[in-house]
């Protein structure tokens, strides 16, 4: 017993986290820390009842005074422990997972991987969990702090389950029961580890299958739990892919692969929001509304712009409609009654939290805008684009026309015919800078088979000449492409098995299906050969 002692004793040491916001320098609260850690560790020896003051200081290596000098009584240490828990479970799993609401596929397979994390599911920590429970039928303080975690946990798991059936269009399924069932596959697994030595857990078999669950109800959206090895390496032909590198006709009109698309490639990607002269005063704001996430971005007080998300904290409607105006001082929400400081900052309100801030970066005079990477996916970066110089760019219009037609087709159009003024933007953006007047075009998926295709016509405030040519040269024709898209998607559809190309493929185009097939062996051999 008591080499098992010292080496629980040795865990707490050299693993034990400190909650945000504890003075770590202080000598009271690390003495308290300290007793609370012991307690946790003799509470894993010998359960709440047998637990004992002498036995907590033991461990801690103090004298049983100290105890009195930071807890009332041997319940009070105990109901200190458990809060401390509790405060852990929220800090390192809860409000991680919580910040990745936006993007609910990466939301749940984080919750995943911090549910398995070593320092809240360690042997020590799980029992410990285990024997509260097992006495909060006649204790109310134990029922009140587990019951709590319990049902904020529950919360979070049946949100995220409903925002990716909605992301899916899978409005049939029962979130109820999808939800029980994730929270009873990852408690079984984890009510195991209680009984193993930390060297025999599997932590990374526990995370496969919880994420199988979640894979076999959503098939395609959690690839995670369905490998057994390594991820796929790049292959000059991706799975799935025609011999001349062109793409299976469904995946132009799948809702599976659309879903896919939409989380793997637009979440992690820049997207132009407009240009630096739009915001020259303090207030200035411009906005931007995608399938995936809504923009504001806004000039500070002391001149720095600040990406936010434009959404009420207390339901998620737009604080700001407009496309671009200004405001004086504040940001706010009167429905609500609450106000931001410009930065995000919450100033007043019954709401608490502050608004959701976004990367934001600059490319010239483009500003770009992305949500922030989930853990463990590795946004794209800024993206290049070389120009001898940057033309002092400024918006005239914005224009927004809906494409009954995938946004793939559009940006293969863009890229079929390369020219030295056009630089595309991966995913689906292109910058049309040499053209009268300059033009940045968007394809913005809305669903499998329909894009948003969004327009900034530019000017500049000297007009440049090409040598040699007396006017600059039409740009893409939007209205024409929309159309051959359309036209394309409708013989897809008519005509699933695809003809031959007849025309030559670029290397632009051949890079863009190249990324796009690399996402299709994440849907499962099944689909890809289908």
């Amino acid at each position: 017993m008591q080499d098992k002692i010292a080496a629980v004793s040795s865990e707490r040491h050299t693993s034990a986290p400190t909650p945000s916001g504890a003075s770590a320098r202080a000598p009271r609260m690390r003495q308290r820390q300290r007793l609370i850690d012991a307690c946790i560790a003799a509470l894993h020896l010998y359960g709440p009842s047998r637990t004992t003051v002498e036995k907590v200081v033991a461990i801690a290596n103090l004298s049983p005074g100290i105890v009195r000098f930071y807890f009332d009584s041997k319940d009070a240490m105990l109901v200190a422990s458990l809060a401390y828990l509790a405060a852990e479970f929220e800090e390192r799993v809860l409000a991680p997972v919580a910040r990745l609401k936006i993007t609910p596929t990466h939301a749940l397979e984080r919750l995943v991987e911090l549910y398995f994390d070593p320092q809240i599911a360690s042997p020590r920590k799980v029992s410990v969990w285990y024997s509260f429970w097992g006495e909060a039928s006649s204790r109310q303080e134990y029922h009140d702090i587990c019951g709590k975690k319990d049902d904020e946990f529950a919360t979070l798991v049946r949100e995220l389950v409903e925002a990716v059936m909605a992301e899916a269009g899978l409005a049939h399924l029962d979130a109820d029961a999808i939800s029980l069932g994730l929270i009873g596959v990852l408690e079984v697994l984890w009510q195991s580890i209680a009984f193993q030595n930390e060297e025999n857990i599997d932590r990374a078999a526990a995370r496969r299958r919880s994420l199988a669950y979640l894979g076999s109800v959503f098939p395609g959206m959690f690839p995670a739990g369905t490998r057994s090895g390594p991820p796929p390496r790049e292959s000059a032909v991706p799975p799935g892919t025609c011999p001349d590198g062109r793409l299976p006709g469904w995946a132009y009109s799948d809702a599976a692969f659309f879903a896919l698309e939409r989380e793997r490639l637009f979440r992690p990607a820049w997207q132009v929001v407009g240009v630096a002269e739009q915001l020259g005063r303090a207030g200035a704001f411009i906005t931007a509304a995608w399938p995936w996430e809504r923009v504001l971005v806004v000039r500070g007080a002391t001149g720095t712009l600040h990406a936010l998300r434009n959404a009420c904290r207390r339901q998620p409607h737009a604080l700001l409609e407009e496309l671009s105006g200004r405001v004086a001082g504040k940001l706010r929400c009167a429905a609500h009654d609450l106000s931001y400081d410009l930065d995000g900052r919450l100033l007043a309100g019954t709401t608490p939290g502050d608004l959701m801030p976004l990367e934001l970066t600059r490319l010239g005079p483009l500003l770009l805008v992305r949500s922030p990477c989930p853990s463990g996916q590795l946004g794209g970066g800024v993206p290049e684009v070389t120009l001898d110089t940057w033309p002092a760019l400024h918006v005239a219009r914005i224009e927004t026309t809906i494409a009954a037609a995938d946004w793939k087709l559009l940006v293969e159009q863009w890229l079929e015919s390369p020219d030295p003024g056009r630089h595309f933007l991966p995913p689906n953006q292109l910058l049309d800078l040499a053209s009268e007047p300059p033009q940045i075009l968007q394809a913005l998926p809305e669903a499998a088979g329909r894009t948003r295709v969004v327009r900034f016509e530019l000017r500049t405030a000297q007009r440049a000449r090409r040598p040699g040519r007396g006017t600059r040269p039409a740009g893409v024709n939007v209205t024409g492409e929309i159309a051959l898209a359309e036209s394309a998607q409708r013989g897809l559809e008519a005509f699933p098995v695809q003809a031959q190309d007849a025309g030559p493929l670029t290397p632009e185009l051949a890079r863009f299906r190249h990324s796009i097939a690399m996402l299709l062996p994440l849907l499962g051999s099944d689909r890809v050969t289908s």
